[in-house]
């Protein structure tokens, strides 16, 4: 471990999570890739290159010292920004239920948005990293960071992928809060960022309709209220035990994409509570060994860049484990290590990578 740069208890954490993840996916997405690809080990051998491919992509980032980071911030951000709008390329965008959020490139397919979210945290450390005085500032502790966020979420919004635009949000104010900046300047662009969202909300009869669907979907249990309807199902016949692996009934064809959107369903139903307990439990332990990587950065740019992306990946856990819970309205975001998804999987590995870095410069 040591050779690699690696933290032991964060490899360990994460290399649970990947091969629970390899196992859902197989169960839920077994007769999905056979009526789809005639092969029902489709889904599960690409996710397998994924993971794979993901952890070499981890080890060669713990190599990175995290200060290249800092020093490029600004050229990541726009080639995120720039592959955030190839995506309406024709010819290079793919569109995949009236959303625009890839890129095809042969057989396979990259989503920017994934690889964005990283370095929109990586931007928002370094600008964490200012004196104590800019951060209080609403001209210079508020304001920059708001603006390059409208950057970026106009652009998902327009995909549209309103789920990631929630997160980054979300991501934004937290860090920002533990910064030290005022809470009344918080407060003020947490409002306008609220508006806006209702505004989007109401504005567009599809997100509306997820809205009412969330609040009372047994008013539309054929409708667009049947998935959380099913997905709450999932859980209460998974009991305590679960019905085992593979012996799911909501992955045939009941939940849209169970391997990706409501895997956590599927497992919940195949493991009962007490898988759902590990998964959550693996999650909680993650962030405690965040929390200690960042008390032992050997500066603040690696402290703030740490907690940034322990808080991407765990409030993507959360949005993700109560979408399926039915607890807030489903965003289709994917369950970090667990979901498939080459490129959530891989830049969220990427993520690791820095961590383990960061924890090693802090070791030495």
């Amino acid at each position: 471990m040591r050779r690699f740069n690696l933290d032991p208890w964060l490899f360990i954490l994460v290399l649970i999570l990947i091969g629970l993840g390899l196992i859902m996916v197989l169960s839920s997405s077994f007769a999905i890739s056979q009526k789809k690809y005639h092969d029902p080990y489709f889904l599960f051998k690409r996710q397998l290159i994924y993971a794979m491919l993901g952890i070499a992509m981890m080890v060669i980032a713990s190599s990175i010292p995290y200060q290249f980071y800092y020093n490029f911030t600004y050229p990541l951000l726009f080639l995120g920004l720039t592959a955030l709008l190839l995506v309406f390329v024709p010819g290079l965008g793919c569109k995949l239920n009236y959303a625009s959020r890839w890129i095809k490139i042969g057989h396979f397919t990259i989503q920017p948005s994934e690889f964005l979210k990283l370095t929109m945290i990586m931007y928002l450390a370094r600008a964490l990293t200012r004196d104590d005085k800019l951060i209080k500032s609403f001209s210079y502790g508020i304001l920059p960071p708001f603006i390059i966020y409208t950057l970026v979420a106009i652009p998902l919004l327009k995909e549209p992928d309103m789920g990631t635009a929630v997160l980054l949000a979300g991501v934004m104010f937290i860090m920002l809060f533990i910064g030290g900046a005022r809470i009344k300047h918080l407060l003020t662009v947490m409002g306008l960022a609220m508006v806006g969202f209702v505004y989007l909300i109401i504005k567009t009869p599809y997100r509306f309709k997820r809205f009412l669907a969330f609040w009372r979907p047994e008013q539309y249990p054929l409708g667009i209220g049947y998935p959380i309807l099913h997905s709450k199902i999932a859980f209460i016949t998974g009991g305590i035990f679960g019905k085992g692996l593979g012996a799911s009934k909501e992955k045939l064809f009941y939940l849209p994409e169970p391997y990706s959107d409501y895997v956590f369903s599927i497992l919940g139903e195949e493991l009962g509570f007490l898988g759902v307990a590990l998964i959550v439990g693996l999650f909680v332990l993650f962030v405690f060994r965040g929390i200690e990587i960042a008390r032992g950065a050997r500066d603040v740019f690696g402290f703030y860049l740490t907690l940034g992306i322990v808080f991407l990946i765990v409030l993507q856990a959360v949005i993700h484990i109560g979408g399926c819970l039915g607890l807030i309205p489903p965003k289709g975001i994917t369950l970090p290590f667990v979901s498939y998804g080459g490129s959530s999987l891989i830049a969220n590995l990427i993520a690791i990578g820095i961590l383990h870095n960061i924890y090693a410069q802090g070791k030495r």
